[in-house]
This record gives C-alpha cells, structure tokens and sequence, in this order.
C-alpha cells in the first residue's frame, strides 16, 4: 500500500515538472500566400476519371502508335470464309512413271528448283513375268532380224533374176526388225528414269532414301510455288447482292493470325453447288501475300463495297478495344494524356471500324498500338 501512493506521488511530480518545462502553445504564421491552417488540398497527382497520363519516355518504352479518325465511303458489306489454294502454275505434283527403285536423289526439303530439274534418278524394276516376258520378245525380235538379214541377203544375190517388188519388201522387213530389236535392246540395258521438277517453285516436305522402293503412280514429290495462290469462297444467296462490279476484296486470317492482303475477282461462277446451293467465288492474290498465306489455309474473305449514302466515321480497328465490357478507343489529346472515349462500333474489317455513336470527331488521334499498356494503367491508377 506504501509502495502504491509512492508510485502515485512520483508520477504526479514528473508530470508538474514537464509543465513547467514545455513551452506554452505559439500562433501559426502564414508565408509566401500559403495557408497552413486549412485543411490539405487534393494532390494533382490524384488518378483521373476519364483520362492516363503517360509521360513521353514510357510512350516511346510501349511502342504507342496513334492514326487519324476520318470519314470513308468504304465499309464492309459481307465476311466470306474460304480456303487459299495453289494457282495455275503454282503447285506441281511428280508422280513416278513405273515401278523401280531410287538409285539416285538430288532434290531436298525447301530447295528452290527450276522447271526441268532433275529431282531423282528411278531404276525400273520387273517382276518374274515381266523379266520372261521382256526376254521373249527380246528373242522373237532377234529371230526375226536374222531371218529379214538372210531373206535380204538371199535375194540381193540374185538381184538380176528377183522381182524388185521382193527386194523391197525384204529391205523394208529388215529395217523394222533392226528397229524392233535395238527398242528391246534399249529396254533391257537402260531402264533409268530421270524424274524432272515440272514448275519452278520450292520442294516441299517428303520421306524418300536412296534404295527406296516406289510404286507406278506414287508421288514422289509436291514442288510448290508460294507466290502463285488463290482464294477459293462460297457465296450464300444472302451475300449474292454484295458481289457487285465495284466491289473490292481483302483476305485476312482468321483469328490469331495476323496479317490481310487484297485480292483480285478471277472468276464468280454462275453455277450452284448442289450439296450447299452456293456459288463459288475464286479470287488471285498478289505475291506480297506469299508471307502471310499458306495453300490450305482457311481465310475470311472481305467483301468491300461502296456506301450509298453519307460517309461514316471510321477509325483503324486495333484502335476499338473494351474496358469493363464497354468498346473504347483512346484519344492522345495532349503531348501526355490519353482521354477514353466510350464508342458504339458499326461495320468492321482488319482494317477499319465504323463508329456509329461516341466522343470521336474527324483528325482525333486514336491510339492503335500499346492500347493493351494503356487500359492496364487506367485500372491500375
């Protein structure tokens, strides 16, 4: 209990003593027209509403591109899906003339060849029927020879007496069964067969070895030609309209693939497939597209066509993205900050987008490259 007031009066006096010590409360004083005494303003550094700042280094780090709003006539009428193929001259299959062996083999896997090229040499070979048969007739054309030789002979040496019709035949009998005799020959001594590139292309993938067996009609290789493609699309009756003469078209890939390319109408037929009642649509590409298209490939056909009416606001299509499930578009507007403009898409291709409502006016410079970057900032602020 002693201890207890003790401890009391100690902390009484401790608390007196820092009393007296502390100095008693001053005024504020303001200087340079600031005032202290309110309560702190907001910080410019506060996150926007609408807008991101980025400054110009991190523009330059993300790679951001920017392209001009403006009004076009141009817009998608209608998406076709087709498949790219080999043009004329653009895909050569080689097939082997008889049954043989490889003995020899030039060609490899991606080599650019010319037409007329040899690829591989073949050995024919025959089988116990086609080897007896081959002798036989190779012994038939020998008898016969001898026998023209010494009915030619026979009446040379009586040429004063002998019809000259008979000394004719006979020559001419000789003759045939010389020429009979040395294609049998020819036959049986030679049966190699050069295998040439029928087109100028690349080679492309085979499995063939040297001492390889291959079979009358086998293909043996594909030489392809990359810049030689074409498309090939099936038109519905709803799409029939939008194939008119001042249509234009674009090829793109599809979905994960990059890339689009314009095509040109070879022929659109006027006939209708039975199976599906759809006509078909072959279009031939330039030899840019070469890099962006395979044979086999399937594709989205875009059929372009012109508006009728007022021209429309379009924007490059990698300018639309969505943000919380709301397609946007992001405007530079200042050296460093990016305004969102919340947009209603119309029409699009791989190429344009035509905005039917929102913020966008004609020469806005809309972001089409790092729009990703700038959408992750916006959430992140």
């Amino acid at each position: 209990m002693k201890s207890t007031h003790k401890f009391l009066a100690a902390t009484a006096a401790l608390g007196l003593t820092l009393t007296v010590l502390l100095p008693p409360p001053a005024a504020l004083w303001a200087h340079d027209g600031e005032d202290h005494g309110d309560a702190a303003k907001a910080s410019t550094g506060t996150a926007m509403i609408d807008a991101v700042a980025l400054p110009k280094e991190s523009q330059f780090l993300f790679g951001v591109r920017t392209a001009l709003a403006g009004y076009s006539d141009t817009y998608s009428r209608a998406t076709l899906y087709g498949t790219v193929t080999s043009a004329a001259g653009g895909e050569g299959r080689v097939v082997v003339p008889q049954t043989g062996r490889i003995v020899s083999l030039t060609a490899k896997v991606g080599q650019p060849v010319r037409a007329g090229q040899v690829l591989a040499v073949v050995d024919q070979t025959l089988d116990a029927t086609q080897q007896i048969g081959l002798s036989t007739e190779r012994a038939n054309a020998q008898a016969e020879l001898r026998a023209a030789q010494q009915d030619y002979a026979r009446l040379q040496s009586i040429a004063d007496i002998a019809a000259r019709k008979d000394v004719i035949a006979a020559e001419l009998r000789l003759r045939q069964a010389r020429q009979n005799a040395a294609i049998l020959n020819g036959q049986a001594g030679n049966r190699r067969v050069s295998i040439t590139s029928p087109i100028s292309g690349t080679v492309d993938v085979f499995n063939l070895a040297v001492g390889q067996q291959v079979s009358q009609g086998d293909e043996l290789f594909r030489v392809l030609n990359p810049g030689k493609l074409r498309v090939e699309a099936q038109v519905f009756a709803q799409d029939l309209a939008n194939i008119t003469p001042d249509a234009t078209f674009q090829v793109e890939g599809l979905q994960g693939q990059t890339g689009s390319s314009p095509a040109r109408l070879v022929v659109f037929s006027n006939t209708v497939n039975p199976v599906n009642q759809a006509r078909q649509l072959v279009l031939e590409l330039d030899n840019t597209a070469a890099d962006l298209f395979r044979a086999g490939q399937a594709v989205n056909v875009q059929v372009l066509g012109r508006n009728s009416g007022p021209k429309q606001l379009v924007v490059p299509t990698s300018a639309v993205t969505d943000l919380n499930g709301k397609p946007v578009v992001f405007v530079h507007t200042e050296p460093e900050i990016f305004k969102i403009r919340y947009v209603k898409p119309g029409s699009a291709t791989g190429q344009q987008t035509v905005l039917l409502e929102g913020e966008v006016n004609e020469n806005d410079r809309v972001v089409t490259v790092s729009t990703y970057q700038l959408k992750s900032i916006y959430l992140n602020q």
